[in-house]
């Protein structure tokens, strides 16, 4: 078995160039030449009908479509011709072309009690809740939100700026994981939380993140930088602050997006 790559030092640099643009983006031009959208799965669960419509969208105008560790869908290998019809038809089929920029991404989430045999609180509503209130919001870097529901953190909760897993009498929430080159574990912010209480410890790490945070800056190193202790005495400072104002701030961002030529309807403009 060959696996080795020729690399593509050019492709790679204009990559890495629109990574640091400001704004909206999709994930741009790949190895093969073609091109590769990602579409919104909340919670990662999807029903028959919408798999088919997916799976003809993918037959109609890609290679191959691919789960990636976010719980997106990849449709990779696009030809150029055809990528703004596909994008068109993903919005047809009810589901968001989401931009890979700098904000609180799609919370990833395992099935939790409500199917696994382990789980020990449920995930599915949870997750859904919090994406509703805060996905989309502007960060410095992008943020990573996970919802486990029991300790073996199939979500990996330890590998994302904010991760919970369930517990017999509640939730532990984790904060300043990551993946990528230099992986970082994650350190325990709270335990024993119950669901109601989680969204506010979210908006308070987002506030304390995005007020401390240099320019592009991931939490991880935010940590690293001023300390766990100094960002977790914050965060507890803020837990009875309303967060209705970093609940709408992500709803105009998601708005925004949507009416962006770059992940928009193109049938709305």
């Amino acid at each position: 078995m060959e696996t080795t790559a020729i690399p593509d030092p050019k492709l790679r640099q204009e990559t890495l160039e629109r990574k640091k643009q400001p704004g909206y983006r999709c994930l741009g031009k790949q190895r093969d030449g073609n091109y590769s959208l990602c579409v919104g799965i909340p919670t990662g669960c999807f029903s028959a009908a919408q798999l088919r419509k997916l799976s003809e969208i993918i037959e109609k105008y890609a290679t191959v479509g691919h789960f990636s560790t976010a719980q997106s869908l990849i449709i990779v290998g696009i030809p150029e011709h055809k990528y703004y019809a596909a994008r068109q038809a993903v919005h047809n089929a009810g589901f968001e072309i989401r931009s890979v920029g700098r904000d609180v991404r799609q919370v990833k989430s395992c099935t939790g009690a409500d199917f696994s045999p382990f789980g020990l609180q449920r995930t599915i509503p949870l997750a859904t809740e919090l994406e509703k209130m805060f996905r989309g919001l502007p960060t410095p870097m992008k943020f990573k939100v996970s919802v486990s529901g029991c300790p073996n953190c199939c979500a990996n909760t330890k590998l994302n700026d904010f991760g919970i897993h369930g517990t017999v009498d509640g939730w532990k929430i984790f904060i300043g994981g990551k993946m990528g080159a230099t992986p970082v574990i994650a350190e325990e912010l709270a335990s024993g939380i119950q669901p109601d209480d989680i969204p506010k410890y979210l908006a308070a790490v987002l506030r304390v993140y995005r007020k401390e945070a240099q320019p592009n800056e991931r939490l991880a190193k935010t940590l690293s930088r001023i300390g766990f202790e100094t960002f977790r005495a914050d965060v507890l400072s803020m837990l009875d602050t309303p967060f209705d104002d970093l609940i709408k701030t992500a709803k105009d961002a998601c708005e925004k997006a949507e009416a962006s030529h770059c992940i928009g309807s193109l049938e709305n403009g």
